[in-house]
């Protein structure tokens, strides 16, 4: 465990942002202090070692992604498997987000999201169940940020960001794609300073998947939107790589 000394103006706050830990984690390491209590200069500050990421969080994740596809392609029975999965790594899951102290409304949501796509499963309800599914995957980035990550949580913010753009495209929901749109811009331009130069292609590409799905969400096309947002996603994928390769 890293340890900082207090420099005059410094706050909890500032010292969990500058090195990359929540700040209820901060706190926990630290019990002689509380997020109220004044720090003085010289004050010595315990910074904690992120914990490493759950293989049940990476395990919830691609079965939440795979039943996407099951449901596309009609497969109830595969969907109904991979739910049973997901219960079960949730499950194994919950320990170890409490002791990592993730928030209680996240893991709450997660469950809540989990027992409505069995549900929905079970009443083969695809868009209701596909909805739900994505749902799941949006709590994976808020749960992976209390966690030793080599890829940044935005990118799998824009993941979540670009399969929930189809759906409100194929509910005809094209103010809430909007939104979804304008948010995958905010997580992008935020992302985008952390990635080298050397990828500035990889960069340029992404730029132009955003501004040709913007268009097309714009202009209300049904089926070029769905085939944007597809290439965004694809363009995701690009992303993970390169910052998986740059990180590690």
């Amino acid at each position: 465990m890293q340890q900082y000394t207090v420099k005059p103006n410094d706050t909890l706050f500032m010292i969990a942002k500058q090195f990359g830990v929540p700040l209820v984690q901060l706190i926990k390491a630290n019990p002689q202090i509380s997020a109220s209590s004044p720090l003085y200069i010289g004050q010595i500050i315990n910074i904690p070692e992120l914990l490493p990421i759950p293989k049940q969080l990476d395990t919830i994740e691609s079965n939440a992604e795979d039943i996407i596809d099951d449901i596309y392609a009609a497969d109830w029975e595969k969907a109904g498997i991979k739910v049973n999965l997901i219960k079960t790594n949730m499950n194994e899951l919950t320990p170890l987000l409490q002791e990592a102290v993730v928030p209680t409304e996240l893991i709450s949501g997660m469950n809540l999201a989990i027992k409505n796509l069995e549900q929905n499963v079970m009443q083969k309800k695809s868009y209701s169940a596909i909805a739900q599914a994505n749902r799941i995957t949006m709590y994976i980035p808020d749960m992976l940020d209390y966690f030793k990550v080599i890829i940044p949580t935005d990118v799998s913010r824009l993941d979540y960001l670009g399969r929930q753009i189809i759906l409100n495209v194929e509910g005809n929901d094209w103010n809430e794609a909007n939104n979804n749109y304008i948010a995958a811009k905010k997580v992008w331009e935020r992302l985008k300073p952390q990635l080298d130069t050397k990828y500035s292609k990889d960069i340029a590409d992404f730029d132009q998947a955003m501004k040709t799905l913007g268009e097309s969400i714009n202009n209300k096309t049904y089926q070029n939107t769905i085939d944007n947002a597809n290439i965004f996603l694809d363009k995701v994928d690009v992303l993970e790589t390169d910052f998986k390769q740059q990180n590690i």
